[in-house]
């Protein structure tokens, strides 16, 4: 009985064999698997400079604007519903909503006059909704992202404030930022660190930056897991620099290449830096960064203080670059704009095209009346 069995297994074996002779005589094979997809391009490929969009005209109605934060302030309410500006040892993490009004402006973030006349409202904080935990934000905002559909989403773009900003100020800048910029709704990040909305306390301010520091390199980790793949890119502004340059030269001599966070662009605008801290520690911008860039004015005056406190120059404040770093852009803005000249980098719509230009194309946009090379740096000025 067991070798009638055998024989009945090799005549069956012989002939599958025999039929897939046949088959492959026949050209009949199975199909290989289909290749994987190709990954998103992270930056738009041979296309011209990319336009802001004009609010003004084509914004019909009000929309809420998202904003996903991390902040070192206590709250001051249960529940996280605001915060004040004393540090906390805790990184609280949530997501600030903000009104944009019907007429919105470019570069604007309203005034009292601007609401009534509704020729430029103002921008204002609707609702915060704290996290309970890091890993709840992390599920949260993962889950809110704008689904990557091409270089136009395929990012996430954190805002780092800096001195003389509360909470809602850091807030209302992050989202006129990102509705100007075009970053997608859920993608706008925002980093508030502890400063007093007091120019007076100036000094108490650079305490807590120092302090930041470990909240800031928290944050970003998280944020880098949000992602998911997609670019990070960064936006310091003032004395918010100071933290990211110790940040980024932390994880340059602790964390071996290959396990450093990459970024996309980082730019760096009005920087409250020594210029001689500056040009020990930038070349670590090279490590981790597509392009860095730097913008700076003449007309600075918060920077020229801290120029005058500290009695050596900073990176923000010139005619002309403070430093200059092989592979890092400079761009000096001598567009006049309302006293104290700080915030040229949010208001302008030169530079505001530019840094929209580098996030979606990795290029800049520095064409044009207003734009010009001066030896190894760029000049934007009044047209």
């Amino acid at each position: 009985m067991g070798n009638r069995l055998q024989r009945i297994a090799v005549y069956l074996t012989t002939l599958l064999l025999a039929a897939c002779v046949q088959w492959s005589s026949m050209g009949v094979h199975l199909p290989p698997p289909a290749p994987p997809p190709p990954p998103t391009p992270s930056y738009m490929q041979d296309i011209g400079e990319v336009p802001l969009d004009d609010h003004a005209r084509a914004q019909k109605e009000a929309f809420v604007y998202p904003v996903s934060f991390g902040t070192t302030r206590k709250p001051t309410v249960a529940g996280g519903t605001a915060f004040s500006n004393q540090r906390d040892a805790t990184l609280h993490y949530g997501t600030v909503s903000v009104n944009v009004p019907t007429n919105h402006r470019t570069g604007s973030l309203g005034s009292w006059l601007g609401t009534v006349t509704n020729l430029d409202p103002e921008l204002t904080v609707r609702d915060i909704r704290l996290a309970r935990s890091e890993a709840e934000f992390l599920a949260r905002a993962s889950a809110e992202l704008a689904t990557v559909t091409g270089p136009e989403n395929n990012y996430i773009l954190v805002f780092i404030h800096g001195y003389n900003n509360s909470f809602t100020d850091a807030a209302l800048r992050a989202a006129q930022l990102g509705v100007d910029l075009g970053v997608p709704s859920n993608n706008m990040f925002l980093f508030s660190w502890a400063a007093n909305s007091d120019t007076l306390k100036y000094t108490h301010d650079e305490a807590t930056i120092d302090a930041s520091e470990v909240h800031l390199r928290a944050f970003l980790n998280t944020v880098s897991r949000v992602a998911s793949g997609r670019k990070i890119h960064i936006i310091a502004h003032s004395m918010g620099n100071r933290a990211l340059l110790r940040v980024i030269a932390a994880s340059v001599a602790n964390a071996p290449d290959e396990r450093q966070t990459r970024f996309g662009q980082i730019i760096l605008a009005a920087a409250d830096v020594d210029r001689d801290v500056f040009a020990q520690n930038a070349q670590n911008y090279l490590r981790v960064a597509d392009r860095t860039t730097i913008y700076l004015s003449p007309y600075d005056y918060a920077v020229e203080a801290s120029s005058l406190v500290h009695k050596y120059p900073r990176v923000g404040r010139g005619e002309k670059p403070q430093v200059t770093i092989p592979g890092i852009d400079s761009v000096v803005s001598k567009i006049k704009v309302d006293f104290p000249a700080h915030a040229y980098f949010a208001e302008t719509r030169p530079i505001l095209t530019d840094v929209k230009n580098l996030i979606l194309r990795n290029q800049p946009a520095r064409e044009g009346n207003g734009w010009q090379k001066v030896d190894d740096y760029w000049v934007v000025s009044d047209k």
